[in-house]
C-alpha cells in the first residue's frame, strides 16, 4: 500500500479506514441530519 510508511502509522491508518467504513456503513442520525442541511445550503 504506502511501502515507506513506518509499521505503526500503517497500523493506525489500517484502523482509520476500519473506524470510517463502520461509520459509513451505519452513520449516525445526526450526521445525516447535518449532511443533508448542509446539502441544501450548498445547492440551493
Amino acid at each position: 500500500m504506502f511501502p515507506s510508511m513506518p509499521r505503526a502509522e500503517l497500523s493506525l491508518f489500517s484502523q482509520l479506514k476500519r473506524e470510517l467504513g463502520a461509520l459509513y456503513e451505519e452513520p449516525p442520525v445526526q450526521a445525516i441530519r447535518v449532511c443533508r442541511l448542509h446539502a441544501r445550503l450548498v445547492n440551493g
